[in-house]
């Protein structure tokens, strides 16, 4: 049977992960994780012989994963190397520069399988004829092969592996609550959430969009609840669907067996906000297990919200629902987003005002700032505004085509046509990678600054403003100090002229940083507080092991 070895920087357990490695045994075929650096990953490849290494890519790992694909060919490691995820399926050209042997894009549970099946037979791999997986062959030439949708019965599918990094570190078993995935998909058309996107290049490759949004039986989801509890102890469980309200009578029903199944974990998840009607709420209270319900508002202002993310939330449903929340007891954490697109000054405040009316004793808000990532709709606004350059689109250090266009959004495979850079930007980026060392703590890259997270290495995207006018510089520095802005109204003129005297500084990310990590704090109120004990007196650098 083939092994399959999965490589990461961060120490945090990845979904995609567990789903694949699920899918991967249940098939017979054998599966192991390397987390570290790029050389570390390298050395534990070279005593842990695999068929297939493999990365699942968000926008924020792209670096990782070019700089030890670079190392690993450097070490002559005898491994297919193969990428899959979103950042992947937004743009497959990346494997025309750099030294991954293949790609998956969209879905990759049944290509993985497959692929490995023609390993174990002892095939070449060069010219698979396998949905979804992109080939180089040997002369640099890539071999696509078209895109299959998926339909799948959602029961059928096997309980995320959760060994795979259980039984690799007990350092992950500190890790607050356990990732949960009801179902696939999302019924929404927002302009800035990658679902809008994923959906379109599903429906351009001949999906119905009414089958883009799936989710398994209420008996399924207990059961894997059930045996999460007995299993593994967990105590809370965290709903990774974009939302899990959107089916009232599912949600409503799901609410009714948590109860007669007598699961003692809490669990959180995501809505959005006309789905938490007062049966929803009432469903979700009387199971008294709803620790958080997240959802994001992202702007205060009813119009800007409609024309530019296309989200169809009135102010007046926001207040109704969150008031209603307050009447049950339900804790709830609210996101927001400045710097968007075409926001004004005025709009900011907007939000701002807004955040502070619907907070309320038992809300939380987080105020982010806005990233063009690829695939968003949203990107051509700042793009026709001039508010962005083409490479910010990209995110950081990415292999960025170099012109940008609203057919981008199209099928995957009709994206060959973008163009990409010059190969000594290309290059420039990925020696800027690998100079700041595995050690270094923060990386400057392309203009991107990366800041440490919390769980592991990762050089997650921090701080930065993507508008490249001096308003969006004015609605970064004020971002700084939304936090306080919310809670104490009164500091209102006193932020105002810091705001328009000083530039954009350490002081100000400090103010920022600390205030919202006191409000993540009281979002994970239901932590035990050991486990705060524990992260700050006992956390380290993990290293692969």
């Amino acid at each position: 049977m083939a092994h399959v070895i999965f490589a990461q920087e961060m120490f945090f357990p990845l979904q995609s992960t567990q789903v694949l490695s699920a899918y991967l045994k249940k098939a017979g075929h054998t599966t192991d994780v390397a987390i570290g650096s790029p050389s570390e990953i390298v050395e534990y490849c070279k005593k842990e012989k695999s068929d297939l290494i493999a990365f699942s890519v968000l926008t924020s790992y792209r670096n990782h994963m070019l700089a030890t694909v670079d190392e690993l060919k450097e070490a002559k490691i005898d491994s297919i190397l193969i990428a899959g995820g979103y950042d992947i399926t937004f743009m497959p050209q990346i494997i025309k520069n750099s030294n991954l042997d293949m790609i998956c894009v969209g879905e990759g549970g049944d290509p993985i399988i497959e692929l490995c099946k023609v390993l174990d037979e002892g095939k070449n791999w060069r010219n698979l004829d396998i949905g979804n997986l992109h080939i180089k062959q040997t002369d640099g030439t890539i071999k696509k092969n078209p895109m299959r949708h998926w339909l799948m019965n959602m029961d059928e599918t096997p309980f995320d592996d959760r060994d795979i990094y259980w039984k690799k570190d007990s350092y992950f078993k500190l890790v607050p609550f356990t990732q949960v995935l009801a179902g696939r998909g999302c019924p929404y058309p927002c302009t800035y959430c990658f679902n809008d996107g994923y959906k379109k290049i599903h429906v351009a490759a001949g999906m119905k969009g009414k089958d883009y949004t799936n989710v398994r039986s209420v008996p399924h989801v207990i059961e894997e609840l059930k045996m999460l509890e007995d299993k593994y102890g967990s105590t809370d469980f965290f709903f990774n669907d974009s939302t899990l309200t959107y089916n009232p009578k599912w949600i409503i029903e799901f609410c009714s067996e948590y109860i007669k199944a007598g699961i003692k974990a809490t669990y959180s998840i995501n809505a959005v906000i006309p789905e938490l009607t007062e049966e929803v709420c009432k469903a979700l209270a009387d199971t008294k297990k709803c620790r958080l319900i997240r959802f994001g508002l992202e702007t205060g202002n009813e119009q800007f919200r409609y024309k530019t993310l296309r989200k169809s939330v009135k102010n007046s449903q926001m207040i109704e629902v969150t008031d209603r929340m307050n009447k049950y007891g339900l804790r709830y954490s609210m996101q927001f987003m400045l710097g968007l697109p075409g926001e004004t000054k005025e709009l900011t405040w907007d939000t701002i005002n807004m955040a502070r009316r619907i907070t309320g004793p038992r809300g939380v808000h987080g105020i982010n700032i806005f990233k063009p990532f690829p695939g968003l709709e949203i990107n051509n606004i700042g793009l026709e505004l001039g508010q962005y350059q083409a490479s910010d689109v990209m995110a950081p250090g990415s292999v960025a085509p170099t012109t940008w266009r609203k057919e981008s959004f199209k099928a995957a495979d009709e994206k060959s046509e973008v163009t990409l850079p010059a190969d000594e930007a290309y290059l420039a980026s990925r020696q800027a990678m690998h100079k700041t060392g595995k050690d270094s703590e923060n990386v400057h890259n392309s203009g991107y600054n990366y800041g440490k997270n919390v769980f592991g290495s990762i050089k997650m995207v921090y701080y930065d403003n993507y508008r490249r006018d001096k308003l969006g510089l004015y609605i970064l520095k004020l971002s700084r100090f939304s936090h306080l802005l919310i809670r104490f109204p009164g500091v209102k003129k006193i932020v105002e002229k810091i705001v328009a005297e000083f530039p954009d500084n350490p002081f100000n990310r400090i103010v920022w940083k600390a205030t919202e990590s006191l409000l993540n704090i009281r979002v994970h109120a239901g932590v035990p507080f050991s486990f705060f004990v524990k992260y700050f007196l006992f956390h380290r650098k993990k290293q692969v092991r």
